[in-house]
């Protein structure tokens, strides 16, 4: 993917704004742009997180490619680190960032990681560029956490809109009692519920779980107090949660109250590669017409994302979504706001917040409204279905 125009104009603006300030203090110059990275390459998020670091490497490879082309006394190398999903391990990770003067992170993928990293890089003046977190509680203006997924509102908004042209008129949710899975929740909920439709109370279970049975049986109570009231084919479970789901799918697979009903998920699940690994998990989405959302991707630039989601698939084995690609995106932002500046970390934020708003890479346009989170997104919905008999995750709408 070519892009040496786009360094050729930034080389340009890095040598106005080093001019500008060369008279009254001396940049910092470092061949050496260091980015560092936390996804979940182990636990219940690890369809992301090995897909996010195999986009991080395919782009520094790119960008290094470039930089060797147009001759720019720069080179890009990253650090990726396992966080497991786990807020406490990611924020001692940050903290370990810090200390080796990493100044931009991508990840982490959780809001529950972002609120755990947040103060540590507004304390540091690091930037942390996360591709999954979505809590709208944390869009918060002026700080150093900047997201390329959409908050959950913009996502809730487009879940209520795919669940009401489906006919669904209950929605019994069970949600993950993180920031994140909450968030989804809330704002699905609230705009279901404007749209019409009914919400049951659900049930919500701490991250730590590892028994599903109380919350399993708790909304299959609930799907049939509303079988009571409803047709079935107006009812949907809809689960907020990580990869966990596989436990709590091979559970109400056994109730066949929650196997007569429709189910829908959140971001967290989207295109998961655990669900379809597991023989009962993925046999149960089948039947229930598993769907559920992610950022789409724009068709009329396929030629842009097919060749790196091809290359990322050939080294997982899957293929990646678009929150990992836009790991691809943000690593590209990244390194062309340390050149713009010649990595002077007090230029370092404003100068990754000009760029983001201009840039357009495989995820589209990436531009972030005044909270740093991303403002234009559409939504592909993935459901699980069986093609040329396996399954996969096919993509049946688009919002």
């Amino acid at each position: 993917m070519k892009r040496s125009w786009i360094l050729v104009l930034l080389l340009l603006s890095a040598l106005a704004v080093q001019g500008q300030h060369r008279r009254t203090t001396t940049p910092r110059s470092s061949s050496e742009i260091t980015i560092g990275a936390l996804f979940s390459l182990t636990g219940d998020g690890a369809t992301l997180g090995q897909a996010s670091a195999a986009a991080l490497d395919l782009a520094r490879r790119d960008i290094n490619q470039e930089l060797a082309v147009l001759q720019l006394p720069y080179h890009v190398t990253t650090v990726a680190e396992d966080t497991a999903l786990q807020p406490s391990v990611a924020a001692q990770k940050m903290s370990a960032f810090a200390a080796r003067g990493i100044g931009i992170v991508l990840g982490p993928q959780t809001s529950a990681e972002a609120a755990a990293v947040r103060p540590i890089a507004n304390e540091k003046g690091m930037i942390v560029v996360s591709q999954g977190s979505t809590a709208s509680s944390l869009a918060i203006a002026g700080d150093n956490l900047f997201r390329l997924a959409p908050n959950d509102r913009l996502e809730g908004a487009a879940q209520a809109k795919e669940l009401r042209a489906d006919h669904i008129d209950v929605l019994v949710p069970l949600w993950r009692a993180d920031a994140g899975n909450s968030g989804l929740h809330d704002s699905t909920k609230r705009s279901f519920e404007a749209a019409g439709g009914i919400v049951t109370p659900g049930a919500s279970y701490d991250p730590t779980t590892t028994d599903f049975t109380l919350v399993v049986n708790t909304i299959a109570a609930d799907v049939r107090a509303a079988r009571a009231q409803h047709n079935v084919s107006t009812i949907a479970v809809y689960l907020a949660s990580f990869e966990e789901a596989v436990g709590i799918m091979n559970l109400a697979r056994l109730d066949p109250d929650l196997a007569a009903v429709r189910w829908y998920g959140a971001d967290g699940v989207t295109q998961s590669q655990a669900i379809l690994d597991d023989p009962g998990a993925a046999a149960f989405a089948t039947t229930v017409s598993f769907t559920a959302p992610n950022v789409g991707l724009n068709e009329s630039v396929r030629d842009r994302w097919q060749p790196i989601s091809d290359e990322i698939a050939q080294r997982v084995g899957f293929k990646p979504d678009a929150l990992a690609l836009s790991v691809y995106d943000a690593a590209w932002v990244s390194a062309l706001a340390a050149i713009e500046v010649d990595q002077r970390p007090d230029l370092l934020r404003e100068s990754f917040v000009r760029n983001v708003q201009r840039y357009f890479g495989l995820t589209g346009p990436t531009a972030l409204d005044a909270a740093g989170d991303r403002k234009i997104a559409s939504f592909d919905f993935w459901t699980v279905r069986v093609v040329n008999g396996v399954r996969q995750w096919v993509l049946t709408s688009q919002i």
